[in-house]
């Protein structure tokens, strides 16, 4: 009686342990974090679970390249023991998730066609061997003319049946094939229509029976985004009108839709983390050779030993770095982000208080820039990018948006205007000696604008001379026309106010005293 219980036991355990139990549930997206490169996407699911072996079949789990087993955190004890995920071949569990009639047929004749084409390449393979056994028989030793008449009667009828026939299995191979992937392809879009694409299959073991809840943070390497502008100006006169948009694309296989989405410049990194510090020791020059007695020096007087000793801090493995802080923009709750294509998504518009000026280096080249500046440009949370600019509704091209000025205004380059004309010349150059020794060069410039615009307009010119590499050359500027100088960079700049279709002339020189041997040679 006692072994009867002990088998019935045994038996009850083996049937609750033995037993492989299958659980379908739907994975639900929870939230996404798209970085320049990379992202995360939280995921949760929940699964009744049973004793001994179970697999739990997720459907719309998506692609899962950034996951390993490590990446499930269930809330109760079970032991996680594998995963294989089916992103458009999951038929055969079809049956688990009540979708197998339409598949069933398919599967049949894509393994009636596998058998054909088998038995196809063993045929192939019989007559390509017999074509090789006749080419190395060929040989007849002195052969006479009726053995060569019959090689050739032979060749003509036995090798172009063989030929023949490789053809034929040929095209027959190759016609199964065709109807294999056709069915194949078939197959693989009934899979998605029916809800069998993009399914993960978790293998777990429980001790019990029990209600699971699943999470799960998947790394996305094929998300990203990018933001760009749109900078329109109806003039001078008005504000700056900016719209402020990202460019996205994630390639999870599923649509990021109806949850919290958002955009965080910067890569992703798992180890993105403030550093900490390692403990400071401190060490002198005594401290070492006490320390250590096979370096001791020779003892030495009390003075000389004050004179050699220093204090030394020895950090050990001591990093401090400040975390570079992430900029977060939260997409509306009705954003849509499809997968495997790119999407332009609209993040704020608003209109710019703007300064307006005109810029001109001619010594460069003859063109007149119109600068907008953004006073205070911080609060409007600006991240590096491209930006197309339009005046008056039209394209005129693209900048480059930097925040990394250090200044409190941000200037962007609106293109030049052809209304402004500038042109520099060198109208006088004169040389003069000083002596035996020494000699002077005068130069004289003059730059010449023209404002053919309608409206008065406010330019910043700026120019330069040259400075001196050396104590015998020296280098003095005359006739600044009211223009501030730096000595220390040369750079001379002129602001002032040009009339409609006004011209105005602005006159500078410099001279230039040096040793008579030396010849300048780059003075335009």
């Amino acid at each position: 009686m006692v072994k009867i219980n002990v088998l019935v036991l045994f038996l009850t355990v083996f049937m609750c342990f033995g037993q492989e139990n299958y659980t379908v549930t739907t994975s639900k997206i929870k939230e996404a974090k798209i970085y320049y490169s990379g992202g995360i996407v939280k995921q949760s699911f929940s699964a009744d679970v049973f004793p001994g072996k179970n697999y739990i079949i997720i459907k719309e789990f998506g692609r899962n390249s950034g996951i390993d087993i490590s990446s499930f955190k269930p809330d109760k004890k079970i032991t996680l023991i594998r995963y294989e995920s089916y992103n458009d071949n999951a038929y055969q569990y079809s049956d688990k998730i009540g979708k197998s009639n339409d598949t069933d047929a398919v599967n049949d004749s894509i393994e009636f066609y596998r058998k054909s084409y088998k038995k196809i390449e063993q045929d192939l393979s019989l007559i390509r061997n017999s074509i090789g056994i006749v080419q190395k028989n060929q040989g007849l030793q002195s052969p006479n003319s009726a053995d060569i008449l019959k090689m050739i009667e032979f060749n003509q009828k036995t090798l172009k049946e063989f030929y023949t026939e490789e053809t034929s299995l040929n095209a027959k191979l190759n016609a199964t094939q065709s109807k294999i992937s056709a069915l194949e392809n078939r197959r693989n879009i009934s899979s998605k229509n029916s809800g069998l694409s993009n399914i993960l299959v978790l293998q777990v073991t429980s001790d019990k029976k029990q209600h699971v809840n699943f999470e799960v943070n998947q790394n996305i390497q094929g998300a990203s985004w990018h933001p760009y502008y749109v900078i329109k100006s109806n003039g001078i006169q008005s504000p700056l009108k900016i719209l402020y948009k990202a460019k996205i694309q994630q390639n999870t296989g599923l649509e990021l839709k109806n949850i919290p989405i958002k955009l965080i410049n910067g890569s992703f990194s798992s180890e993105d983390k403030p550093y900490e510090l390692d403990r400071w020791f401190l060490r002198t020059e005594r401290d070492y050779y006490i320390s250590n007695q096979a370096f001791q020096r020779e003892k030495s007087s009390d003075n000389e030993r004050a004179n050699s000793i220093q204090e030394v801090a020895v950090i050990g493995n001591s990093r401090i770095s400040q975390k570079t802080m992430k900029t977060e923009i939260n997409l509306n709750k009705d954003t849509v982000i499809p997968t495997d294509v790119e999407v332009s998504e609209d993040i704020n518009e608003f209109n710019v208080t703007t300064g307006y000026k005109y810029f001109a280096t001619p010594k460069l080249e003859n063109k007149t820039f119109l600068l907008a500046y953004i006073k205070d440009y911080s609060k409007y949370n600006f991240l590096p990018g491209n930006a197309d600019i339009f005046m008056d509704d039209m394209l005129i091209g693209s900048v480059n948006i930097d925040t990394s000025q250090l200044t409190n205004e941000m200037l962007i380059s609106l293109g030049s205007d052809s209304n402004i004309l500038t042109k520099r010349e060198l109208i006088n150059k004169q040389t003069k000696d000083l002596g035996e020794k020494e000699k002077i060069e005068s130069y004289s410039y003059e730059i010449t604008v023209k404002n053919n615009k309608d409206t008065t307009i406010s330019l910043e010119l700026k120019d330069q001379i040259p400075l001196s590499t050396a104590e015998n050359i020296k280098i003095e500027l005359i006739n600044t026309d009211n223009a501030a100088y730096d000595k220390s960079s040369g750079f001379i700049i002129w602001n002032f106010n040009i009339k409609p279709n006004e011209t105005k002339k602005i006159k500078f020189g410099f001279n230039v005293t040096l040793p008579k041997d030396l010849i300048t040679v780059d003075i335009k």
